[in-house]
């Protein structure tokens, strides 16, 4: 039997969509004779429960260490966790008993010291890249490009990517990234792309949708956002966008999440009179489903500069939900990329309100593009993006399958 220990922040029962993805993919695989360690932070787990979840399988085993202390507090706060968390996982990867280690960029500086471990173990290490750090910082000016921690953390990085035996990337940008700027070799490069947390046979209508009837959306044109609303992600274009679509009454915005940008984008509603949008909270998984079919159109956000940095994952529910997509994306990204392979959407340059309102004002007024556009995501997700196709990712890339 394989033993493999990942090391990540957030794992089951977390809601996180990084969360949700490691553990399905786990549970999965344990189904096929592959055992798991999963090395967590105290921090990321809900209160009242015991590691050894009982609804997990016997092999998925959750080690969750750290400072029991919840919420983010000061930065000073927040290090000594970081640290306390770094020395308590690393003490309980130098006994446990497995054959090779994965390290999560999330957080960040994992993959660092993790390498360490997996050589003083003479074990094989693999990094599975969910954000390159510290490049998307730079990309958004938290971080300088000549500061002293980006050209350190740089140098860690390539170290630690030279000795890793697979990186995995969520998107063809992000292997470029990784070849162009840290000199990784195509061969140990594995593009493995996420995939839906929720599995159905056939996509929801909105008129099916129960958020759609509480709200009192049936019937309309409903263009929605699902997700972080972080730093990676412009959502004032989002409101501006809907602000030149006031002349479209039947035009509504649902936007579903929490992050960073979500308070001044509604501020900025406000300033603006823009009444047509609708805001939520993050929606629980058991309702996830329901949630994605309150739409006619879906709408993924990424900055400029960032692609190659991250691949939104809210990609992959969009097309198991069936929807067509609206993308405000660089033209070279992962998500500009799917949609253009399977014609299931319609992709703008970030930054430009008018163009992606331009967008929204065709698909109102094209229901039968915007249904077909959203059965060829549905064919998407069913080839390439469930959690059947990781599944048999994984044995090509990791071994054959028993």
């Amino acid at each position: 039997m394989t033993r493999i220990c990942l090391v990540c922040d957030v794992f089951h029962p977390s809601e996180e969509s990084t969360s949700q993805l490691f553990t399905e993919l786990l549970v999965a695989l344990s189904k096929d004779g592959v055992s798991f360690d999963v090395v967590t932070n105290r921090l990321a787990r809900v209160a009242g429960v015991s590691n050894q979840d009982s609804s997990l399988p016997a092999g998925v085993r959750v080690r969750a260490v750290g400072i029991p202390i919840q919420g983010r507090g000061p930065l000073v706060l927040r290090a000594v966790r970081n640290v306390v968390f770094v020395l308590c996982a690393a003490m309980q990867m130098m006994w446990l008993k497995t054959d090779r280690f994965w390290a999560s960029t999330n957080p960040p500086f994992t993959p660092l010291w993790v390498a360490s471990i997996a050589w003083l173990r003479r074990r094989p290490f693999d990094i599975i890249v969910h954000d390159v750090y510290p490049d998307g910082l730079v990309a958004v000016g938290y971080l300088r490009e000549s500061s002293f921690l980006a050209r350190v953390w740089r140098a860690l990085n390539r170290r630690a990517y030279h000795q890793a035996a697979k990186i995995v990337v969520l998107g063809r940008d992000m292997a470029q990234v990784l070849r162009d700027r840290y000199g990784v070799p195509d061969e140990r490069l594995v593009l493995y792309p996420n995939w839906s947390p929720f599995d159905q046979s056939a996509p929801p209508a909105l008129a099916e949708s129960h958020l759609a009837h509480r709200l009192g959306l049936s019937g309309k044109f409903v263009v929605q956002y699902s997700g972080n609303m972080g730093l990676w992600h412009d959502i004032d274009t989002i409101v501006e966008a809907a602000g030149l679509l006031a002349d479209l009454p039947d035009v509504r915005f649902l936007m579903i999440g929490g992050g960073r940008r979500q308070a001044g984008a509604i501020k900025l509603a406000a300033a603006r009179s823009v009444g047509s949008i609708t805001w939520l909270d993050f929606q629980p998984r058991v309702s996830l489903s329901d949630s994605l079919a309150c739409a006619s159109v879906a709408l993924i956000s990424q900055r400029n500069g960032l692609e190659g940095m991250a691949v939104p994952c809210k990609l992959y529910g969009i097309l198991a939900s069936g929807r067509a997509i609206v993308a405000a994306v660089p033209q070279d990204c992962e998500v500009a990329h799917v949609i253009r392979e399977h014609d299931c959407g319609v992709v703008v340059p970030p930054d430009d309100p008018q163009a992606l309102a331009d967008a929204i004002r065709f698909l109102a007024s094209a229901q039968d593009d915007v249904h077909s556009m959203g059965s060829r995501a549905f064919a998407a997700y069913k080839e390439r993006y469930s959690l059947a196709a990781a599944r048999s990712r994984y044995w090509q890339e990791w071994g054959r399958q028993p």
